[in-house]
């Protein structure tokens, strides 16, 4: 995979996400732009650029709700899982492996990348920095990835969030970009 534009459609209609994806040998860079509704029905805008190692672990993640004045949240991760803010401020979401930009389907991307040997069946917990827009918070939060069934165009995986109990089905193509994530986001492009 070089460089891949992806385009998903609320589930609800209510949105879209745009994505820009570079897989290089030497990282992967993932830059979107989000058009949204929020819970209290308010549109708003955001983009986010999340910059990975060549293993697809998170080094750096920049998101920006694009309003008057923009508010950033930007974070860094060291080798040691050590997560800091743009001033250097440590985090309290230290140990975590990746970041779930929430409501984007792309975030689930980064677990089933590293995953590539999990047993079918077999469920693998992961530690996440989770971020919700529009409110640009982030807090860690416990899921669980389990690989259902894999071919030649593709996969499906059972996602669930150990902390909020919500458990989705995701089917994602052979670059394990998610294809249908039902009640977030399904592929137009």
């Amino acid at each position: 995979m070089a460089t891949t534009d992806v385009l998903w459609a609320a589930w609800e209609g209510r949105g879209f996400e745009h994505l820009a994806l570079s897989a290089e040998p030497d990282g992967v860079r993932a830059d979107s732009l989000i058009i949204a509704v929020d819970d209290d029905g308010r549109p708003y805008r955001a983009r986010y650029v999340v910059e990975c190692d060549a293993g697809w672990k998170v080094t750096r993640t920049r998101v920006e709700v694009i309003e008057q004045p923009a508010r950033v949240l930007e974070v860094r991760v060291d080798s040691r899982g050590r997560w800091t803010d743009a001033t250097g401020a440590v985090l309290a979401v230290d140990g975590c492996v990746d970041i779930d930009i929430y409501p984007s389907p792309f975030t689930n991307t980064l677990p089933i990348r590293r995953l590539t040997d999990v047993v079918v069946g077999r469920p693998v917990a992961i530690d996440v920095a989770w971020v919700a827009l529009p409110e640009l918070t982030i807090q860690p939060a416990r899921q669980e990835y389990t690989l259902l069934e894999r071919g030649a165009t593709g996969a499906r995986w059972r996602f669930r969030g150990l902390d909020s109990e919500f458990v989705a089905e995701l089917d994602v193509d052979h670059n394990g970009v998610v294809r249908d994530y039902p009640g977030i986001a399904r592929r137009v492009l």
